[in-house]
């Protein structure tokens, strides 16, 4: 039988591409996908009088690569480079927004570490713990860590306790030198606590963050927002919700979401609040490092 010049062209062309498919289909020993590593076990933060307390709970480092974003990694971390060779690498502290797990995002606040590291495939440069401060031009126009002889809230008149300060070491916040912390007791069933700022705040109007860290321990749950005016009108916002704590924590909860929703809005208030529902056990709230802090935009 006669193959036609038609059939065998044919034929020649598909048993090409079976050997490109084939020569395709090939594991390869590629050199350029061999890693260097990166390894960050924590990042601290260093502050200074004017900036309170370096207290924080940073989660994640956001790893940069000439300006370019490798990933967001939980700390302690081993990050795969694909590179070697002098490289510049920037890395911001990451945060659980508001204190949620699946909201992490960069600290606006906490200025990036910039280093040159000389990469070697399939080798680890350990940066063991970092340390990192706040930007030059972040301010903070509240700050209240409860050891001076006034407070800078004040109970409304929705409220049935005070707050005070403790010195007893067994509720004192321990990362610090401080010898106070600040606290609430509601014993009565029906007990209601809700406290202010004392001083009213101008939030900047650009749509840049605006957060508020604290630190806190609480067997109860307590409701933290915002007080402001709008439209000739007080609102009074609720923001989040803090769990209880087996231990002191460190919340940043963003208040930038005001500005958004209500550009004009002005005079803010940081206030605190929290019932004791009948029946239930003493509610015992422990607060501490309070500062409220966004950018200078005089800058």
């Amino acid at each position: 039988m006669t193959i036609s010049t038609r059939t065998l062209f044919i034929y020649n062309i598909f048993l090409l591409f079976s050997v490109i498919l084939i020569t395709g289909c090939e594991p390869k020993n590629d050199d350029e996908l061999v890693p260097s590593y990166l390894h960050i076990d924590k990042i601290d933060v260093t502050s200074n009088y004017q900036q309170g307390t370096s207290s924080s709970k940073i989660t994640d480092a956001w790893v940069y690569l000439d300006g370019t974003l490798i990933g967001s990694f939980e700390l302690p971390a081993t990050i795969p480079i694909l590179t070697e060779g002098k490289q510049n690498i920037t890395i911001y502290g990451g945060i659980k927004l508001n204190g949620i797990s699946n909201t992490r995002n960069a600290y606006p606040f906490y200025s990036p570490l910039i280093r040159e590291i000389n990469f070697v495939k399939d080798s680890v440069i350990n940066l063991g713990t970092l340390n990192v401060g706040y930007h030059s031009n972040a301010i903070f126009p509240w700050m209240e860590d409860f050891n001076n002889p006034g407070i800078s809230l004040d109970t409304t008149s929705k409220s049935t306790v005070g707050i005070g300060q403790t010195y007893n070491p067994d509720w004192i916040f321990p990362e610090t030198d401080n010898p106070y912390s600040g606290i609430v007791q509601l014993t009565a069933d029906s007990a209601i606590f809700e406290a202010a700022t004392a001083e009213k705040f101008e939030f900047p109007s650009n749509g840049g963050s605006i957060f508020l860290e604290m630190n806190y321990n609480i067997n109860h749950p307590l409701v933290v927002g915002v007080i402001y005016k709008a439209s000739g009108l007080r609102v009074q916002r609720p923001l989040i919700v803090l769990n209880e704590s087996d231990e002191w924590n460190k919340v940043y909860i963003n208040l930038s979401v005001i500005k958004y929703d209500t550009p004009a809005a002005t005079d803010f208030q940081i206030f605190f609040g929290a019932q004791k529902e009948d029946g239930t056990g003493d509610a015992l709230f422990l607060l501490d490092n309070l500062k409220l802090v966004h950018f200078n935009t005089s800058k």
